[in-house]
């Protein structure tokens, strides 16, 4: 009874931290805004179901079961569970680090004709995200067809294995998320660093240049030349959505 006791608690309790997310507005760090709604409907409903299970459970205890719930009782990973959820109360979540990025790939875009142009932004909005210039560029086989082309993106620095090797070049990058933080995928260009760009890793940037193809590490890669680049707090959404 303890056990089953101990796990209609622990799931009130994680249904009350996604609606204390959804509350403080924090949700976007985990959870595509598509399904915020449903997020909270969802846990609004598991704290009522949960509640009665837990009433039930009391309602249905042995009577000759008269002893109360003892520390005794209750498992060690219930203590670590609950150490964990407090953790989670107490300080605020972050989205997806910068030190991540280098042990993520970001995916081929595989076409199976070449197509070549310029990406446009979407409907309602003047930006252009990284994962729409990545896919342009990613489709397109021709040598060298975005060159000189103008591009304004916005995003976070990662160094990555490019400081080590003595490059002089930062990635300007971004996560992609189409439901939530754990299928996010990276997307990052190169930009050419200038005498003033030395930037640590996780600051966000917007970035305005020309693409010029360049040799890096031996393969011909797009990089964001004559950068002009601002300081910008982080987002208060920090990933794309798949398809924006």
């Amino acid at each position: 009874m303890y056990a089953n006791l101990a796990r209609s608690i622990g799931g009130i309790v994680v249904c009350a931290y996604i609606l204390l997310l959804a509350w403080r507005d924090q949700l976007g760090f985990y959870v595509h805004p598509r399904y915020h709604a449903f997020a909270v409907i969802i846990s609004v409903i598991g704290v009522i179901l949960l509640f009665i299970d837990i009433m039930l459970q009391l309602k249905n205890k042995p009577a000759k079961d008269k002893s109360r719930i003892g520390l005794k009782k209750i498992a060690p990973i219930s203590y670590f569970a609950i150490i964990i959820l407090s953790v989670g109360y107490i300080l605020p979540p972050k989205p997806l680090s910068p030190s991540s990025l280098a042990q993520k790939e970001s995916p081929a875009i595989i076409e199976p004709e070449s197509r070549c142009e310029i990406p446009q932004p979407k409907e309602n909005s003047s930006t252009i995200s990284i994962n729409r210039w990545k896919t342009a560029i990613n489709s397109c086989k021709e040598v060298a067809y975005f060159n000189g082309k103008d591009i304004t993106i916005t995003g976070f620095v990662s160094n990555d294995l490019l400081k080590n090797y003595g490059y002089n070049y930062f990635n300007i990058a971004r996560y992609v998320i189409s439901c939530c933080a754990v299928d996010s995928v990276p997307m990052k260009i190169l930009v050419e660093k200038n005498f003033s760009t030395d930037y640590p890793d996780g600051t966000w940037l917007i970035v305005k240049g020309k693409l010029s193809q360049k040799i890096v590490n031996s393969q011909a890669e797009y990089v964001i030349t004559d950068a002009h680049i601002t300081k910008i707090n982080q987002p208060k959404y920090p990933y794309e959505l798949l398809g924006l």
